[in-house]
């Protein structure tokens, strides 16, 4: 396990892990309607809590300049 503590400030969405990619591209149109931008310099945490029907889940965490 790695522990990363960070003071970034970031963007949020979850979802069915079979649907990331669309996932990431809603994240990323909803961060331009709002005028956000995604920090590159930052890292991009996914988090894969389980899910009690056998389906699995993925919560995506996209770093934003503050």
């Amino acid at each position: 396990m790695n522990y990363i503590k960070t003071g970034e400030h970031y963007a949020m969405t979850r979802g069915k892990l079979k649907e990331i990619s669309s996932l990431y591209e809603h994240l990323l149109k909803w961060l331009e309607k709002q005028g956000d931008k995604r920090d590159l310099n930052q890292y991009i945490v996914e988090t894969y809590p389980p899910m009690g029907d056998g389906e699995e889940e993925v919560v995506i965490y996209l770093p934003i300049h503050s």
